[in-house]
């Protein structure tokens, strides 16, 4: 329940067949997040990631596995749509992953009362299946409403995320419920 400050993260992963792997790849991914009040009992929470998958080492990148992919979408991402379902399609419908993806999230929180807030939010997120297309192959933005409720474990989030530019497949919106 940050109130006021910032968090930021870089994290890398990389595998190599030089030291005994399968296959050559390497995941870089940051992220920051703010957060500062807009006067009595209201905050604003803003927040970025970003990640890129290389193949450095290897000639081609079909050897990547599908688990290392970027799927992006849920609760803590794009929320307009279901954990997993905003990352590309291919030509036949199907999930990808994204090889690059690039997430910025924007929120109003307003305190109701001691432990009920409610917020209003904004979600904007880039991909692209191969890095010839980077930064964005695609694009999606979904904006939402949602409640909060504080319990001595952790909030309660019911959100609710439209999308606004929808692709073909996609669902209008998503509800989530968190713990």
């Amino acid at each position: 329940r940050p109130r006021k400050g910032y968090r930021g993260f870089l994290q890398v992963e990389a595998a190599s067949r030089e030291l005994g792997g399968e296959v050559d790849y390497q995941v870089y991914e940051t992220g920051a997040s703010f957060h500062t009040t807009l006067g009595q009992d209201r905050w604003i929470h803003l927040g970025f990631t970003h990640g890129v998958i290389t193949t450095l080492g290897s000639s081609t990148d079909r050897d990547l596995p599908v688990n290392k992919r970027f799927y992006p979408g849920g609760e803590s991402s794009l929320r307009g749509f279901s954990k997993g379902e905003a990352a590309p399609r291919g030509s036949d419908g199907r999930f990808v992953g994204a090889k690059s993806q690039f997430t910025v999230n924007v929120e109003i929180e307003q305190a109701l009362n001691a432990t009920l807030s409610a917020i209003a939010f904004v979600d904007g997120l880039g991909t692209a299946v191969t890095l010839k297309d980077y930064p964005f192959g695609d694009r999606l933005l979904s904006a939402g409403l949602g409640l909060r409720y504080q319990t001595i474990v952790g909030p309660v989030r019911v959100e609710y995320g439209r999308n606004l530019n929808p692709r073909p497949g996609d669902p209008s919106g998503t509800v989530h419920v968190a713990v």
